[in-house]
């Protein structure tokens, strides 16, 4: 037996997981959709959408400070939540709509203005139909 032989170390293997993890984490299996915007002289939309195990769909929408927004995801098995992210910012979000707080609806004034990502998942990496609705009033 050869004494001089350097253990075997999993460094890639560890590496690899690592990233992984980070892409799951960071939404990197993610579908960013088309911008929501209302028809003319409406306030609110309704999306439908699908998500496939542990992905994502992303909703860009552009709104201004001190407007209302509100926001509801629902399917038939109540498997869907969302997130809403502040704009320009990749890990901060708004109250009780955070990646902590699995919220299936929200209420509330826009802090800022810009483009908030309305991020919609499945609970337990279930393949979900979803109805995404929302509503930004002045």
């Amino acid at each position: 037996m050869n004494m001089n032989r350097r253990p075997f170390r999993s460094v890639p293997v560890l590496a690899l997981s690592a990233m992984l993890g980070l892409c799951i984490a960071t939404g990197a299996f993610a579908e960013d959709k088309a911008p929501i915007s209302f028809a003319p002289g409406a306030n609110s939309a309704t999306l439908k959408g699908d998500v496939q195990g542990m992905d994502r769909d992303i909703y860009p929408i552009t709104a201004k400070a001190g407007q209302t927004m509100r926001v509801k995801v629902s399917n038939k098995l109540k498997l869907v939540l969302f997130h809403i992210q502040l704009p320009g910012k990749d890990v901060a979000y708004l109250p009780k709509a955070g990646e902590e707080d699995d919220a299936t609806q929200w209420e509330g004034t826009l802090p800022v203005g810009g483009t908030y990502k309305i991020i919609v998942g499945a609970m337990r990496g279930n393949d979900t139909r979803y109805t995404l609705d929302v509503k930004i009033t002045n």
